[in-house]
Parts: C-alpha cells; sequence; structure tokens
C-alpha cells in the first residue's frame, strides 16, 4: 500500500469536526471539483459572475457529479473539473448562494461609464 492509500485510510476514519480542523473552509475564483479532495469534507466559497456568493460542500456535490465526470476525458485524464463562471446547475440546490452588494465608488470606473451613458 503506497502512502497516498495510507493517508486516504487515515482521512476516512476521522470525524466532521476533525476533518474541519484539518481542512478549514477555502475561498476559490471558481468552482472546482477534485478527485483527491474526496473524503476532506471541503467546503468551498467562490464568487459567481452574478456577483453571488456561493458556498458548497465538496464531498456532496462530487457525489452527485462523479457518475457524468467518470465518463468525461478531462476527469479520466486529471480527476479535476473546473468551471469559471458558476456553479453547475444540477448541483446549485446543494449550495448556499447569498447575493453580494456592490459598494458603488464614486472614483470608479464602471461609476464613471455608467454615469457617462445615462447623460
Amino acid at each position: 500500500m503506497n502512502n497516498q492509500e495510507l493517508l486516504q485510510q487515515a482521512i476516512a476514519k476521522l470525524s466532521t469536526a476533525e476533518l474541519a480542523l484539518i481542512y478549514p473552509p477555502i475561498e476559490r475564483a471558481n468552482f472546482v471539483v477534485r478527485k483527491n479532495w474526496l473524503g476532506r469534507n471541503q467546503v468551498i466559497t467562490f464568487i459567481n459572475n452574478k456577483n453571488q456568493k456561493v458556498t458548497y460542500n465538496h464531498d456532496e456535490v462530487l457525489n452527485v457529479m462523479l457518475p457524468k465526470l467518470s465518463i468525461m476525458p478531462c476527469w479520466i485524464k486529471r480527476q479535476y473539473w473546473s468551471q469559471s463562471t458558476d456553479m453547475p446547475s444540477n448541483v446549485r440546490h446543494l449550495a448556499k448562494i447569498e447575493k453580494i452588494e456592490v459598494e458603488i465608488n464614486e472614483n470608479s470606473k464602471e461609476f464613471q461609464d455608467a454615469e457617462a451613458s445615462l447623460s
């Protein structure tokens, strides 16, 4: 048995509380699932293209996605899948989604562009 298999067995024996201490919640730039993260009970947060804060449990989402992923060439080759714009629609119900309020700064380029378009 190699080191990775031994590590996976040890992780599988840990409680949810112990996993949370070892693998605290992380923030990412996009949605991601990885085969080697399975079993960590990792909580991941990212901001999608609709300016929503999306928080999901990696294991719950991966378990739903795994049947489809297991036949995709990218998963077979890399055992990794990501999406930059949002979370896949078939697992969105598993996530906590919060709207983020955007603070408008009068010096920002977006504000100036919006103001110019109104004129």
